[in-house]
């Protein structure tokens, strides 16, 4: 909501002037009323009737449309940067947080909840006329009988409770289609990432789609009906109430002593008012959606919008053999579920030389992945301390910290962008490295982009290690990278290209299974639950190595 009136305070000016916009064709409108009623009063009084009568419609219509498109533009226009600063939040948010949210209600959020936003504040513009517009009506009604404009005012206002509580109602039944929404996101997520699993088993596809899906699906028809009910009820009641009102108003003149020519001209005004007393209430769903996303987005507790990105210059080569980073009595606990207590990492003592390659082993379960994050500063950790060349790691350090490592996660993103550490990458290193990977007669250099990713997964990891690579920064970070290639490349990878990107530089940790290969590595530590433990082996494959540099 912050982000939104901010919005709203940014372009202020245009507001203010498309609001007199719509005050100006709402009292032209008012006026081609008035001056109906004085040619119905008095055929022949004024020779420049004619004119007058287009002067104002020339002003309903300019004034009309100006204000309208001006405000659509603006709408369109807070859309566009809803949606920058809706990703600008997710891409601020820590990635804890993101994982805490999930999926299914980040993308409805992104989606719907940004849409459902636009869509209300492109209605502002009709709203905002047709407000204009009643009001400037019943001052008008006013100036025609102040008896029969008292007694319209208690119609409509009591017509108008009721019409709020049944919007209250609705509002309630939308906040709740609204909840839904991340289950069905859900669903949808579910098909398309469990795509092998569903085809594999219709049995568990047809649980899928009649346990999982379909209830929520229902659900939302169901709360969907009954606040379109309400609405089209308010709609109907509107309607009724206005055409009831003007009928009254004929028997009130008499009783009131009106003379009947007034009576005529406010009746006259009451069918006009119609129309724009129904487009309010036909607006006002889009208002009421508007508002709950909204508040469904403050509830993600997103990070505070913020202009710019904290870059980082390139981190400086550290010498082989320096203290590059050390872990002292690390640990991190994972929030509790209902009755069960959370994963416990730690805690974890650990020495990084630069220079180093370090392989964790161990099962499911055990806290690689946990300690992956925590050592790429993904994860904060709930006590002890890190210190990277010899900083104590804390909050303000968090960027320049995570400037420091590279990653292939089991789970990675591949980008088609490359990126060097001042932005602009190293084009004969990347190509060269390319070639080493055996990509090169699949994959180019389309500029700064990869030509495709349309690969097997083995060969997407290995362009997610050049992605990484050309980064070239002083620790990298590969969750059982090898796992997808086939054995020749594997081989390769842990004999010839591990050793030679330590040589160019790198600190390399690795989430490996491949116990035939911890000879390359200096130290093998093993996870279990969440403990970190020294594995003893026998060095040798590292020392055989051919002597040759990364590329």
């Amino acid at each position: 909501m912050n982000v939104f009136l901010s919005l709203i305070r940014r372009f202020r000016l245009m507001l203010v002037l498309t609001a007199l916009a719509s005050v100006c064709s709402a009292l032209a409108g008012i006026g081609l009323i008035s001056a109906i009623n004085q040619r119905i009063a008095a055929p022949q009084a004024d020779p420049h009737w004619g004119l007058w009568f287009a002067a104002l419609l020339l002003v309903l219509f300019v004034c009309g449309y100006a204000s309208q498109a001006l405000l659509t533009a603006l709408g369109h226009r807070v859309v566009y940067e809803m949606r920058l600063v809706m990703l600008k939040r997710v891409l601020d948010t820590g990635v804890e947080r993101l994982e805490t949210i999930g999926a299914g209600p980040l993308y409805a959020a992104l989606t719907k909840d940004v849409a459902a936003i636009g869509m209300a504040f492109n209605r502002l513009p009709f709203v905002l006329y047709n407000g204009v517009l009643v009001v400037g009506g019943f001052v008008y009604l006013a100036w025609l009988s102040w008896q029969l404009f008292l007694l319209a005012v208690v119609a409509v206002g009591g017509g108008a409770l009721f019409a709020q509580a049944m919007m209250l109602r609705m509002r309630a039944l939308m906040k709740q289609v609204r909840e839904t929404d991340d289950a069905i996101f859900g669903g949808y997520e579910g098909a398309i990432e469990g795509r092998c699993e569903l085809a594999l088993n219709a049995t568990r596809k047809q649980r899928f789609f009649d346990d999982d899906f379909t209830p929520a699906a229902e659900l939302a028809r169901q709360l969907e009906v009954r606040a379109d009910r309400y609405w089209i009820f308010s709609l109907n009641w509107g309607a009724v109430l206005i055409l009831g009102l003007a009928g009254l108003m004929f028997v009130a003149g008499g009783y009131f002593a009106v003379p009947s020519q007034s009576v005529v001209a406010f009746v006259l005004v009451l069918m006009f008012l119609r129309m724009p007393l129904n487009d309010l209430v036909e607006g006002l769903p889009m208002l009421l959606s508007g508002s709950v996303a909204l508040e469904k987005i403050d509830s993600l507790a997103l990070a505070p919008h913020r202009t710019g990105f904290d870059l980082q210059p390139a981190a400086a080569a550290v010498p082989p053999g320096q203290p590059l980073l050390l872990l002292r009595d690390v640990e991190y606990q994972y929030p509790h579920a209902s009755e069960e207590y959370g994963f416990r990492l730690g805690p974890v003592n650990l020495e990084l030389a630069s220079g180093e390659i370090v392989f964790i082993v161990g099962g499911n379960g055990s806290g690689k992945s946990t300690l992956a994050r925590i050592l790429t500063g993904l994860y904060q950790p709930s006590a002890g301390r890190i210190e990277l060349l010899g900083t104590v790691v804390d909050a303000a350090h968090g960027a320049w910290y995570r400037s420091h490592f590279s990653t292939v996660f089991s789970n990675f993103h591949l980008f088609q962008g490359l990126v060097g550490p001042h932005g602009s990458f190293d084009r004969p290193l990347a190509q060269a490295f390319l070639e080493r990977l055996r990509l090169e007669r699949k994959v180019t250099l389309a500029g700064a982009r990869l030509s495709t990713v349309r690969l097997s997964q083995g060969q997407r990891k290995r362009l997610a290690l050049l992605v990484a690579h050309v980064e070239q920064r002083p620790v990298l970070l590969l969750d059982e990278w090898a796992a997808d290639q086939d054995p020749p490349f594997r081989d390769f990878f842990y004999r010839e290209l591990l050793p030679e990107l330590c040589r160019g530089g790198k600190t390399i940790i690795a989430i490996s299974h491949d116990d035939r290969y911890f000879g390359v590595a200096d130290r093998v530590l093993r996870c279990d639950s969440g403990v970190l433990t020294p594995v003893p082996v026998t060095p040798g494959i590292r020392a055989m190595a051919p002597a040759r540099d990364a590329a």
